[in-house]
């Protein structure tokens, strides 16, 4: 098990390593393209969107939960979210919200475990979410627009939910050309801003150019479940080995039960003989400036006490094979110290 953590300290570093080294990209592309960009997503590791987007890492902000499950009456993801678009506007810039849903065209049980692997429950479920978020900020709005995205995971195709019904799989595309994929987008998001448009843009022709580049090196992807991480908090964007790890936000009034199918998941992976015994509970939290650090540090270690606590009231056969390590992120760094 000491191996496995090294495993992730040395993740991360590399990770640190190139967040720091893409700053100037980063700032250039936010300055080529201002639009606040928000995904909410699943757990699931394998959903890596700077990846499947080629943007630099930091552009796309996540938030996460098991199954892509949100509400925005949820206090803490409220006030969150909130406080994004806020400091948004204040920088004279809109958001685009990609509300996602995953599945596998192969194998539905290497779909959405925290949906038990029925896409369209998923899929119903983050298109109220879609218009939730529309309800509360307006349904004509041009300041906050939702947009509804599926992941396909065996191939990382994104499937594009137009506001009028039609639906585009981006592994059927052809026209790569920008004025064709202007006018694709324009045509499934009819009220869409144009200043979102062309930021909306990069984001699917980088997916076109992933999936070129995904079928020219014909790289083997590893499919099954086999997660042996159970990450709880934020701050985990370098946390996206392939079925490495179950990521958790804080989000959730009951995170326990988030906390529990997670572990759930890596105990089947246990039992039908994916990975050996072991789980390590990763807390992390994140700060911004050495002033909030010590609180960022209680944070950390309280999601570590509860996520221990929560595997053992649930699954207390899994306590003699667990480990567990707090941890709190430099967001201007993305490095980890760990701390408990």
């Amino acid at each position: 098990m000491k191996s496995k953590i090294n495993l992730l300290v040395e993740l991360n570093k590399k990770h640190s390593e190139l967040f720091c080294s893409q700053k100037l990209e980063r700032d250039l592309y936010r300055a080529n393209h201002p639009t606040n960009v928000v995904a909410f997503k699943c757990m699931d590791g394998r959903i890596h969107l700077p990846v499947i987007t080629q943007t630099p890492l930091g552009i796309i902000s996540p938030y996460r939960n098991m199954g892509g499950r949100f509400d925005l009456g949820w206090p803490l993801l409220n006030v969150s979210f909130d406080e994004s678009v806020s400091r948004a506007v204040k920088r004279g810039e809109r958001t685009l919200v990609l509300v996602t849903y995953h599945f596998s065209k192969g194998d539905a049980h290497r779909g959405c475990a925290g949906f038990s692997y029925n896409c369209e429950e998923s899929k119903k479920f983050t298109a109220n979410f879609r218009d939730q978020i529309r309800r509360i900020y307006g349904e004509n709005n041009q300041v906050v627009f939702p947009v509804l995205i599926g992941i396909e995971t065996d191939d990382d195709v994104l499937i594009l939910h137009g506001d009028n019904g039609e639906v585009v799989d981006m592994g059927e595309v052809e026209e790569e050309d920008e004025a064709s994929l202007v006018l694709m987008i324009r045509r499934l998001f009819p009220n869409m801003p144009e200043r979102i448009v062309s930021d909306f843009l990069p984001i699917i022709k980088g997916n076109l150019n992933q999936l070129g580049e995904k079928k020219e090196h014909k790289e083997e992807a590893q499919l099954v479940h086999g997660e042996w991480v159970l990450a709880v908090g934020k701050g985990f964007d370098w946390l996206h080995t392939p079925n490495l790890a179950l990521i958790v936000g804080p989000y959730d009034p009951n995170i326990g039960e988030p906390i529990k199918t997670a572990a759930g998941i890596i105990k089947a992976n246990w039992e039908f003989g994916r990975i050996e015994k072991g789980i390590v509970v990763l807390a992390s939290a994140v700060y911004a400036d050495a002033a909030d650090k010590t609180k960022t540090q209680e944070r950390a270690i309280f999601m570590q006490k509860l996520s221990e606590d929560i595997i053992a009231q649930n699954y207390p056969e899994m306590v003699e094979y667990m480990n567990s390590m707090a941890v709190v992120v430099d967001h201007n760094t993305m490095k980890m110290e760990v701390i408990g």
